[in-house]
């Protein structure tokens, strides 16, 4: 582990991926009501501004303006609410499958689990795109016996990954849990810790904490490349290990392509850059132009140690100090 002393000094930051391509994250709340009501729920403020769901004018010009970005790839990320809720869940499938190859797009859905029936309806005519559910287990709402047997049911384990929040006290029963769906043909899963301010929920175990410093589940890497004394250190480490540990990250005051690489969109098709943004949108699809955006964008100055969203630290971050934008930014935007 790096010392503290240095981990104010970070000079550039993200996922390697995002470093070398220009891809774009999306991230989409085309609906925000929900079937559940989770006591926990992060979007509980959220879901008290917003009455509609995004409109299908809006989703039309979203999927028809977005080739015109020319991105080298496209990754969905749809929540909500519950997404199978949404009045035009089938249009969304016809405009990606309209507006994109399937090696230029990849979705994941994010579903309590409650509709899988609904689901497996949807994607049936669509198995040769990357389309992902994440399936998080709300055990207060739903119990394990009636999860596990929607599962058994569902046609297509393959396209899934099981997400369950590790709750202080449980470890035995989600161990029980993913030996039982492994039955059923699911082979991703991705114990996560609660966290409450960017801070560990404190109530965890000892054998609870070693437990998700070396769970094998959480796959995702990132970087951080720190100044020491004249000298470049590179730490790469997991979302998990981040959850565990948020003094790995301070951004405050970085360059960051939020905006450029990512997009956040509202029910009222308002678009913002990242969730520490959303007051201020940069736009709204139901009338402006993301190229006419593009066109004007100009690097966010992160104003807060860390990212709203932990997906948002794979965005590209830089101190301009000692380090220069993504190759592909600078060639796109050349002093």
């Amino acid at each position: 582990m790096l010392g503290k002393n240095i981990m104010n000094t970070i000079i550039k930051a993200g996922s390697e991926q995002n470093w070398q391509q220009n891809n774009l994250f999306l991230s989409c709340n085309f609906n925000i009501n929900c079937n559940f009501q989770c006591s926990y729920c992060i979007n509980k403020k959220f879901r008290s501004n917003f009455n509609e769901q995004l409109s299908q004018k809006a989703l039309y010009n979203l999927f028809s303006n977005l080739p015109l970005l020319k991105k080298d790839f496209y990754s969905f990320s749809i929540a909500g609410g519950e997404p199978s809720l949404y009045q035009h869940f089938p249009d969304v499938l016809k405009y990606m499958k309209e507006f994109f190859p399937p090696n230029k797009i990849k979705a994941t859905w994010l579903t309590n689990g409650s509709l899988l029936h609904k689901l497996e309806e949807y994607f049936k005519d669509y198995r040769a795109y990357d389309f992902n559910l994440t399936i998080t287990l709300h055990l207060e709402q739903m119990n394990a016996e009636t999860y596990l047997k929607k599962l058994s049911e569902f046609k297509y384990p393959d396209m899934c990954t099981i997400k369950i929040m590790l709750e202080p006290g449980t470890l035995k029963q989600i161990d029980s849990i993913i030996e039982k769906t492994k039955n059923f043909g699911y082979k991703k899963f991705n114990v996560m810790p609660i966290t409450i301010n960017q801070k560990l929920y404190p109530n965890y175990t000892t054998e609870e904490i070693q437990f998700l410093e070396t769970s094998s589940f959480n796959y995702q890497r990132l970087f951080n490349e720190y100044l020491r004394e004249n000298q470049t250190i590179k730490k790469e480490y997991t979302r998990n290990e981040y959850n565990l540990n948020p003094e790995l990250i301070n951004y405050k005051g970085l360059k960051c392509l939020a905006g450029y690489n990512s997009l956040i969109i509202s029910p009222d098709g308002a678009i913002s850059s990242c969730y520490s943004t959303m007051k201020n949108s940069v736009c709204n699809i139901n009338s402006d132009s993301l190229i006419n955006y593009m066109a004007e964008y100009e690097p966010i100055t992160c104003q807060n140690p860390w990212c709203a969203c932990g997906t948002y630290t794979a965005i590209p971050k830089w101190n301009p100090k000692y380090s220069e934008a993504p190759n592909y930014f600078i060639k796109n935007f050349p002093k």
